[in-house]
């Protein structure tokens, strides 16, 4: 098996360029750790397991663990108001709670989406400069309706942790979480800058790499500011397993999907995400930042954990992450059956759609329905009046809600290992 994945992975990968860590285990029993390409491409620095990676959005687990832990102590609630922490909040915040926060409902606007902020992510901006950037803006919708992906919220989280507990919030993660599982290789920037065996990020420009422009590992704080290995994941994968740091009963928050009021189920909880892939349910989390990316994913039936980090931004991390779980699981071939075009409503679909700052156009052209993303054009085949999946790809799947005025207004794009969701856009 080990020519195997060695093979795979290094498929995605240019010969003496960065790399990526690879990791997998089933039931805790350690089944593959492997390192591939230059931590360093100016020092010849292999990746090896021990190497640091920063981890991005990872982070969230360990900001949602400690809201958790504080919850167990009696200090705090996820059904509190966030103002009872924070009580200089404009007016617009009073019905948050952190609950809001926690789940991406909170319609506080995704602060890394600002130009603000883009302009300033080279920037050592702390945790209040920060959070004054989207402080002023509208809230995008009431508290509790609808789902939208937030740093802002993990921010807000970070400073909760600071009020209740009275100390720095990497102060606490560190003395609750990282020194009682034996992390020992797992940082924040701004309290450890230097960090033995970090690699650099990198990224492609044209078809060269390029060291990945600098982006503050301070700025994103609570929200995506840790760095970590390999081997410290799967640490931490195995004491949520046993529930090392929370009861069962409070940890299942984080596993459960988001029931919104309308009925609608969003695969999202607390810090982490749910999926299928091929009849195979499980939960997983990606990070992404300049140079780097990372991804967790668990498949629970087959207990079967992989964890990649890599250190070069256009990395297939999640084709990669498949391709080895081919390797351990059966998974059963894909099959959708396409609906009758003639009882579909296209003009419900049809629209412009914002996603994170991108933008996706669904037309009509000759009874078939097509989404645009730049120059990409794909056609999409109706398997429901709200369901369409790609052409040539199966495994992606776009559902549409929110249907009112002869309209759908939100669009959620499933792929195997994430989901995204985009919103009409209007004149």
């Amino acid at each position: 098996m080990r020519q195997t994945i060695d093979t795979l992975v290094n498929a995605y990968l240019t010969a003496g360029g960065p790399g990526a860590v690879v990791g997998i285990s089933r039931g805790g029993e350690s089944l593959y750790r492997q390192g591939y390409g230059q931590a360093s491409l100016e020092w010849n620095t292999p990746i090896e397991t021990d190497t640091v990676f920063r981890v991005a959005s990872l982070t969230k687990q360990f900001t949602a663990t400690a809201i958790l832990m504080l919850q167990m102590q009696g200090r705090l609630h996820i059904e509190d108001a966030l103002t009872c922490y924070l009580p200089d909040c404009p007016p617009e915040w009073q019905a948050i709670r952190l609950r809001h926060l926690l789940t991406h409902t909170s319609g506080i606007v995704n602060v890394s989406e600002l130009p603000q902020f883009l302009a300033q992510a080279a920037q050592d901006l702390s945790l209040q400069e920060i959070i004054e950037l989207f402080r002023p803006i509208p809230l995008a919708f009431e508290p509790g309706t609808n789902f939208s992906y937030s740093n802002s919220g993990y921010h807000l989280l970070g400073l909760v942790v600071e009020q209740v507990t009275g100390t720095g919030y990497e102060d606490f993660v560190r003395s609750a979480i990282f020194e009682p599982l034996g992390m020992l290789h797992s940082y924040f920037q701004h309290v450890t800058p230097i960090v033995p065996k970090r690699a650099n990020g990198y990224i492609t420009v044209g078809e060269r790499i390029r060291t990945a422009p600098y982006a503050s590992t301070i700025a994103t704080h609570s929200s995506g500011a840790l760095e970590t290995t390999l081997d410290d994941l799967f640490i931490w994968e195995r004491a949520l397993h046993n529930h090392s740091l929370l009861d069962a009963t409070t940890q299942s928050l984080m596993f459960t999907p988001l029931l919104l009021p309308d009925g609608r189920l969003v695969e999202y909880g607390l810090g982490w995400a749910f999926s299928a892939y091929r009849g195979k349910r499980l939960m997983c989390h990606g990070g992404w930042t300049n140079g780097f990316r990372s991804l967790i994913a668990k498949f629970l039936e087959d207990d079967l954990t992989i964890i990649i980090l890599a250190n070069h931004r256009d990395f297939s991390i999640e084709r990669v992450a498949l391709e080895i779980a081919a390797h351990y699981i059966d998974f059963p071939p894909i099959t959708r059956q396409a609906l009758s075009q003639q009882v579909i409503g296209f003009n419900k679909v049809v629209g412009s759609y914002d996603l994170a700052g991108s933008h996706i156009e669904i037309v009509e052209r000759e009874q078939r329905i097509l989404l645009r993303r730049g120059v990409r054009e794909t056609t999409l085949f109706p398997i429901s009046e709200t369901v369409f999946v790609p052409e040539t790809n199966h495994d992606v799947a776009y559902h549409f809600a929110e249907e009112r005025d002869g309209a759908f207004h939100s669009l959620t794009i499933a792929y195997p290992l994430h989901f995204s969701v985009a919103r009409r856009k209007y004149a």
